[in-house]
């Protein structure tokens, strides 16, 4: 080896080239083309064996890795020839202790490569990882078949898994960062720069807080799109208990996420909950009933008394569907089509009649009377077939018809009926109370209205009183 340093082949105007540095170029050529055969011929036909890519991208990912390897080459030959031409090497801010080295940028003929390397790579990996998500959950989750609609909803898979890309880019930009001496540039100081022990923000720290978001974003969508929904399918687990799964999920992830940002954006999370401690408590009393509707929040979620997609009545008998339970509060969806925000305590706290939380189906009631004397075997055939020709009606549990009790007017009678259609039940029983009328009228059974009798006890001489009364006229004369 010293032999080959001691070989110049070339030199001119203080610019050499030795057998040694001919010869780490030709290795380097030699390990990015074996690396170029490898990806090309190998890897890239298994994968696309795999997924369904489409040919477009896959020219585009074919002509980017060769851009890749021959960027690496030129960053190698840059290295070992040492000709990498500085263009700008100066202090740009000082530093935050008297001892400590200022701040350097720096911009170089390989930083410029490596930049529109670390972009282009970036750029691939946002092809290769987005389809792979996107192809594994159309093919978990959606039809095969080349449809319209198949492809819109292939779509709105991609749309699921669009954080790959914004994560891939703002890895290239902390490549460029670190290597231009950018990212220990520092935003904010939390102590004078002087004083011992000073924690800083620098740009650093906030790229690399907005790329923990991101892939913690990216994973999330991963863990509940991928994984969690392969689980759901083979599992047969209800969209209640689905949605109930992923916001604990939800919850837990960002909690971690946000404790992370703020570690890696330069907070010292111990000295700023110790600092905020009394702030906190303050906060904690005002907001007393915003965090009992939290804790209650997840309290519906492990419990699952109410889940989305239920049918519930809530207080002044409101009727509605839940059609989500947040943080804080649960969006209902009334008969009405009026949305209406139920504190999560109201849901813990107080009497919640949940009319599908066992079974999609519940038992109705409507009730009618007859006038004495009426054929109560026919009043039980017609309210029994009324209930059978209704289409929102089932057959199984059949119909029920009771005879109630002998009231003050009218033998009362009420017929017992299961229905899906919990929202709109009181159509039902609207359309139902319609047909028996129409029945009974076809049929002849009466439906009486209150009568009463009166009996006056002590009413002798009431005939004369009346004849005698002013308005008898000339028969009070008489």
């Amino acid at each position: 080896m010293d032999r080959l340093r001691e070989i110049i082949l070339l030199d001119y105007n203080g610019f050499s080239v030795s057998g040694y540095q001919l010869l780490l170029i030709a290795v380097a050529a030699f390990v990015l083309l074996g690396a170029q055969a490898v990806v090309l011929r190998r890897t890239l036909p298994w994968y696309y064996g795999r997924e369904n890519v489409s040919e477009k991208n896959r020219n585009r990912v074919r002509a980017v890795i060769r851009f890749s390897l021959l960027s690496l080459l030129v960053i190698a030959v840059l290295r070992i020839l040492d000709i990498d031409i500085t263009f700008i090497d100066e202090a740009i801010q000082q530093a935050s202790t008297e001892d400590g080295p200022p701040v350097y940028l720096t911009v170089r003929i390989s930083t410029i490569v490596k930049a529109l390397l670390a972009f282009i790579v970036a750029n691939v990996l946002d092809i290769l990882i987005e389809e792979l998500l996107v192809q594994r959950y159309h093919r978990m989750h959606l039809s095969n078949s080349a449809t319209a609609q198949s492809l819109t909803e292939e779509q709105a898979a991609a749309d699921r898994f669009r954080a790959v890309r914004p994560f891939m880019y703002t890895l290239a930009v902390l490549v460029v960062l670190r290597d231009t001496g950018l990212g220990s540039y520092v935003l904010y100081w939390f102590n004078d720069p002087g004083d011992e022990g000073v924690s800083t923000i620098t740009v650093g720290n906030i790229v690399f807080a907005i790329g923990i978001f991101l892939f913690l974003r990216l994973l999330l969508m991963t863990i509940t799109n991928l994984i969690l929904g392969a689980y759901y399918r083979r599992s047969k687990v209800d969209v209640g208990s689905q949605y109930a799964i992923n916001r604990l999920i939800t919850y837990f992830v960002y909690v971690v996420g946000v404790l992370l940002v703020l570690q890696a954006a330069g907070f010292n999370l111990l000295v700023l909950w110790t600092g905020a401690a009394a702030l906190l408590v303050g906060i904690g009393i005002g907001l007393q009933q915003t965090f009992n509707d939290l804790i209650c929040g997840i309290i519906i979620l492990f419990e699952r008394g109410v889940m989305v997609g239920d049918v519930v009545e809530i207080a002044d008998h409101q009727v509605g569907t839940v059609r989500k339970i947040g943080a804080r509060t649960a969006t209902i969806e009334t008969r009405d089509d009026i949305i209406i925000f139920v504190p999560n305590s109201k849901l813990i706290g107080e009497n919640v009649v949940n009319w599908s939380h066992v079974e999609r189906k519940a038992r109705f009631h409507v009730g009618v009377g007859v006038a004495y004397g009426s054929d109560t075997e026919l009043v039980k055939e017609i309210l029994q077939q009324v209930t059978a020709d209704h289409p929102r009606i089932l057959t199984s549990p059949k119909p029920i018809v009771r005879f109630l009790d002998f009231g003050s007017s009218s033998l009362d009678f009420e017929v017992l009926f299961w229905s899906r259609d919990l929202l709109r039940i009181e159509d039902v029983k609207s359309d139902v109370r319609f047909a028996i009328d129409k029945a009974f009228r076809e049929r002849g059974v009466e439906i009486p209205f209150p009568q009463r009798d009166l009996w006056i006890r002590g009413g002798a001489g009431l005939d004369r009183a009346i004849r005698a009364s002013p308005e008898s006229g000339g028969d009070a004369g008489a």
